[in-house]
């Protein structure tokens, strides 16, 4: 007998789960939407995107005045996007989310006691935010964060309950803090990092929603803080339910190169590097990037061989323009470390 897709497995046990639990929001959240979300948000994460689509769709046909679907189809968008490193789906996405901010809006008019719609509104500009900085239209950027920060907002003064919005605060408030010290023109910021991180680790462990973006977020913020152990055992915990996620293994990889410890990061770069080509999804600047941390982690671990072997691999990648634009400094680092690998060759000889 022909096993059932993954998506109705999933959707069948969140569905068990929950019917022991009160009803939500009926006006956004009805058991169904939140089954159907919670099932489309794991599969994004396995790097199931065609089946975790099918459930956005789902959602959109079920209910084409929700916000809720057309959301999460933005979501897996985005995160394929980024995965890929292929952004042919943009126009797309930008769509998606004026929808969303747009049925949202409609919907709060109708009930603006309505915590979920307000998050939901937050959350899309919070996308919209992420997607113009990484353009860096940083002005434009930082007034979208504000509008998602007024939203989420209103969710938690509606329901202090909806952990799921302390997220979006939580790195809006961190990243202000960071952003405040390089850029003069911002309004003077007190020092929120700590605030933020105490808001994000509330939505790692009590949100319905974002425990998993929560617990990606704050390992990179780890990483910027240099807490590099408490970043690891954070990975580590979800690995342990993901351990195939590259979502979490660029991280895992990342911390561990910092840690210097050199076996656990090459590992980890390697595993990135064949779950993509095998995916047929290994993008120039995603293979450029892994060649680049290994070929600096092997010179570590005095394999000059293996280290020259990256260096050739990366003489064979074909970048755009605005590729090697991107990837300049990248390109910088590739250029020292091959040439000292070289140089180490020719001394040992």
């Amino acid at each position: 007998m022909k096993s059932l897709p993954k998506w109705l497995n999933l959707l069948a046990l969140t569905s068990m789960a929950l019917t022991a639990e009160p009803a939500m929001s009926q006006s956004l959240l009805s058991q169904n939407t939140d089954s159907l979300l919670a099932a489309g948000i794991r599969l994004s994460i396995e790097q199931s995107y065609d089946e975790a689509l099918l459930l956005a769709n789902r959602l959109e046909q079920e209910q084409v005045d929700n916000p809720v679907g057309y959301f999460l189809r933005a979501a897996i968008l985005q995160t394929r996007m980024m995965d890929y490193e292929s952004y042919t789906q943009e126009k797309e996405f930008l769509e998606l989310l004026r929808k969303t901010i747009g049925l949202a809006k409609r919907k709060l008019r109708q009930d603006s006691d309505d915590a979920w719609t307000h998050f939901f509104l937050g959350a899309s500009y919070g996308y919209l935010s992420f997607y113009r900085a990484k353009q860096n239209k940083y002005w434009e950027a930082f007034q979208t964060a504000k509008r998602s920060v007024a939203a989420l907002e209103a969710a938690v003064a509606k329901d202090s309950t909806l952990y799921d919005a302390y997220l979006g605060l939580g790195t809006y408030k961190y990243y202000l803090s960071r952003l405040n010290r390089h850029f003069t023109w911002l309004p003077f910021v007190e020092d929120s990092r700590e605030e933020g991180i105490r808001l994000i680790k509330l939505a790692m462990t009590r949100s319905r929603f974002s425990r998993y973006s929560a617990m990606n977020g704050i390992c990179w913020i780890f990483i910027d803080e240099q807490r590099y152990q408490e970043g690891l055992n954070t990975i580590n915990d979800v690995l342990a339910e993901f351990p195939d996620s590259r979502i979490f293994l660029w991280c895992a990889a990342k911390l561990n190169k910092k840690l210097k410890r050199w076996n656990e990061a090459a590992f980890y770069y390697e595993r990135i590097l064949a779950s993509l080509h095998s995916g047929g999804v290994l993008s120039p600047v995603n293979e450029l990037t892994c060649r680049k941390n290994l070929s600096q982690i092997y010179m570590k671990l005095e394999k000059r061989q293996k280290a020259q072997e990256q260096c050739r691999f990366v003489s064979r990648i074909t970048l755009s323009g605005e590729q090697k634009k991107r990837c300049a400094v990248v390109l910088e680092q590739l250029a020292e470390t091959c040439s000292d690998s070289h140089a180490s060759n020719h001394t040992a000889e």
